[in-house]
């Protein structure tokens, strides 16, 4: 469960989590569409320079020359999707 303030709002820190947790789904999702290098970042703006910086490391992370390397990065990142959507017990 996320950290929250005594007014109920989620922390600093459990807000950067989840901001960096959310853009490299996104991203790895992407790349599991078909997407790749710069077509990774198309089309997404982020004013919050957490959310940047996530960007920015996801895409090259998935970018990267050697395939083994980008295998590694895609499963750990799918691994924790899916994790998450157990974890939330979707139907």
């Amino acid at each position: 469960m996320p950290a929250e303030s005594e007014q109920g709002e989620p922390t600093p820190a459990s807000h950067a989590k989840q901001t960096r947790t959310f853009i490299r789904a996104l991203v790895a999702t992407s790349y599991l569409l078909g997407k790749r290098r710069q077509a990774l970042a198309a089309g997404l703006a982020f004013s919050d320079p957490l959310a940047r910086q996530a960007l920015g490391e996801i895409t090259e992370q998935l970018s990267h020359g050697v395939q083994e390397y980008r295998a590694r990065v895609l499963a750990a990142e799918v691994g924790r999707l899916m994790r998450s959507l157990g974890a939330q017990r979707l139907k």
